[in-house]
């Protein structure tokens, strides 16, 4: 028996990386799982990946930045599974760029990017959580959203985490007692986005993780599985950070 055995859950940002990982997750413990992601090759390879395994995913074309395309999609992943129980907000990014240079449409393009979206997805799943008796939100935010590891070339993307783990709480408030919201805040993880930058930036990283690894998407995964399921079911408004020990630092 799995833990999430006949769950219908929605994972945003679900082409790649930590959704994708997550997806799989959810997948082998029972879950009926969709995808949500803005391109059809990257969920086409997540599902790909999960074919592999023997396990099924189900996968949604959209932008989480854009509500009539957030509507769209819910309503479909409900229409197809007869409800939703779980909802993922993975999708989000990061540009790094100097402060003096950053411009008010970089801020706003980071802010619908990683917060907006979460406040869509949170308000259209709703109705369905609501209904399901047992709904379940985790959202993903970051190390960054952590008061003291903001850091300078991503203030506004540390800004919109933080603003994602206030909406986590209020939410959870708002939606208790049949819905609970959880956030999980990974640290440095070995993704494309990691994998790209220069060695030099990367050694800095692991110098400042006290296990001395970056964290693995199923590292994350596993957390937001936890969350997501029956065990977690007294576990509302907070966050679990997966960062092998990075935020000790600023102590």
């Amino acid at each position: 028996m799995g833990r999430l055995d006949g769950l219908r859950a929605l994972i945003t940002g679900g082409g790649r990386g930590i959704g994708a990982a997550t997806a799989r997750r959810f997948a082998r413990e029972g879950a009926w799982v969709a995808i949500m992601g803005k391109g059809e090759a990257s969920l086409a390879g997540s599902r790909a990946l999960a074919a592999d395994e023997g396990l099924e995913l189900e996968t949604f074309v959209g932008d989480v930045t854009r509500e009539d395309d957030v509507k769209r999609v819910i309503d479909q992943v409900v229409e197809h599974f007869g409800g939703l129980d779980i909802l993922v907000n993975n999708a989000g990014a990061s540009h790094s760029k100097p402060f003096e240079e950053k411009t008010r449409a970089d801020v706003l393009e980071t802010l619908e990017t990683n917060f907006v979206s979460v406040f869509l997805c949170c308000q259209k799943a709703a109705p369905h959580l609501l209904a399901s008796g047992h709904g379940a939100i985790v959202n993903i935010t970051s190390v960054r959203a952590l008061e003291q590891c903001g850091r300078e070339g991503v203030m506004d993307y540390s800004a919109a985490k933080a603003g994602v783990v206030s909406l986590t709480k209020t939410l959870a408030k708002q939606l208790a007692p049949k819905v609970r919201v959880n956030a999980v805040a990974p640290g440095h993880t070995n993704t494309d986005i990691l994998r790209g930058l220069p060695q030099e930036v990367r050694d800095r990283m692991l110098a400042g993780t006290y296990l001395q690894r970056f964290a693995e998407p199923d590292d994350i995964a596993a957390a937001a599985l936890y969350l997501a399921s029956p065990e977690a079911s007294f576990v509302t408004g907070q966050q679990i950070v997966v960062d092998g020990g990075f935020s000790l630092k600023a102590g």
